[in-house]
């Protein structure tokens, strides 16, 4: 029976993947999952967004990110969010947006116009949710 699950799974995460959006854990404590997308990683925090935007500030202190702008605007009832800083040889953009459950964070590290550091984007956003709590 466990093989017939993996490999529904499997089936699923080779489907996700071919829509440009890969799960990567389940319940890995955002409230939810955490996908893989083609420039980083994302996922719903169940926290506000203001909370969310605090640790995602302390997050890039904690790795050495310097912060290099930030933004706030309002859409209806929707808040958006964004905190862009540098680190080393990459550009890291996170985007925040008020949710039902929560808040949608998307993190990117971009090290050059065509290429992303995934890896390092998944380290900032396990940090901003480590941080919410």
């Amino acid at each position: 029976m466990n093989s017939t699950i993996c490999r529904w799974a499997v089936i699923a995460g080779v489907t996700a993947g071919s829509s440009g959006c890969l799960l990567a854990a389940a319940g890995a404590g955002a409230g939810g999952a955490i996908y893989v997308t083609d420039r980083g990683v994302e996922s719903v925090v169940a926290q506000p967004v203001d909370r969310v935007f605090e640790a995602t500030k302390s997050a890039f202190k904690e790795l050495g990110v310097t912060e290099t702008k930030s933004s706030n605007e309002q859409e209806g009832t929707a808040e958006k969010r964004s905190v862009t800083g540098s680190a080393n040889d990459r550009e890291v953009t996170v985007n925040l947006k008020t949710e039902s459950s929560g808040t949608h964070v998307e993190v990117v590290a971009k090290k050059s116009a065509v290429t992303w550091d995934k890896k390092f984007a998944r380290t900032v956003l396990d940090k901003v949710v480590a941080l919410s709590k």
